[in-house]
């Protein structure tokens, strides 16, 4: 069994704090030949315990059950299902669209071309998937403005935590409430700039890897953490006729 490389973003490339992660060497499933297609799953992982989805593929359910000991999460549900048709024979490129929680949208983009020998077939999997929510994806305006709302957390940050630090220094009732009112309005600042921040880098590429797989096939691709409890997981099969 081979098991993939990148950290919990973790996705194993575990779809991570809100980083992309990449699949060094996806879990897979036994092959079987023919092909008609690839089904993709995309699945929310979560931290604690609950209800597992009874629609989870078999296949998808083993390939998770094989990573349980790699992956932190207790409960998964299956968040939307796509259907591309494929050929085994030729190079072909695809597009389709998933729905995340939240009415979420997310874009995956999938190439795959034979190799090595016709029997047992084998396919070179190029899959990205990114944040759907944007038609723009990585523009240099935009990373300038996460970099600089990033920059701006970071001083926020730091003046709240010294206003911290000195509430229980200050020499009087007034000067605590003063420091304490200054805390508070701070908070509010980080807080929304932590939300445009989320809308600013929406479009983002959540996982981005190439690998090769057989006919049959269900490969754990990758995840990318979406909050600090759930993570996003996304599978792919190589279905046979």
């Amino acid at each position: 069994m081979r098991m993939t490389a990148g950290g919990v973003c973790v996705f194993v490339c575990v779809l991570l704090a809100s980083r992309p992660v990449s699949a060094q060497n996806p879990v897979l499933t036994a092959a079987q030949p023919g092909v008609q297609g690839f089904s993709i799953v995309l699945v929310l992982g979560d931290l604690h315990d609950g209800p597992t989805s009874d629609n989870i593929p078999p296949a998808a359910r083993a390939a998770l059950g094989d990573l349980r000991d790699f992956l932190p999460y207790r409960s998964y549900r299956v968040l939307d299902t796509a259907w591309i048709l494929g050929s085994t024979t030729q190079l072909f490129r695809a597009k389709s669209r998933l729905r995340g929680a939240d009415d979420q949208t997310y874009e995956v983009s999938l190439t795959s071309s034979p190799t090595g020998p016709p029997a047992p077939p084998s396919l070179q999997i190029k899959f990205v998937m990114q944040d759907g929510s944007s038609d723009t994806f990585g523009t240099s305006d935009a990373a300038q403005r996460e970099a600089q709302m990033k920059t701006e957390l970071l001083r926020l940050s730091a003046s709240r935590a010294a206003l911290e630090k000195s509430v229980q220094s200050a020499e009087n009732s007034g000067e605590r409430s003063q420091r304490q009112a200054a805390i508070r309005d701070i908070t509010i600042a980080i807080d929304t700039l932590q939300n445009q921040l989320q809308s600013a880098t929406a479009g983002q590429t959540l996982i981005d890897t190439s690998f090769n797989m057989r006919l049959g096939e269900t490969v754990v691709v990758g995840t990318s953490r979406v909050r600090g409890d759930k993570a996003l997981i996304a599978l792919l099969t190589a279905v046979r006729k």
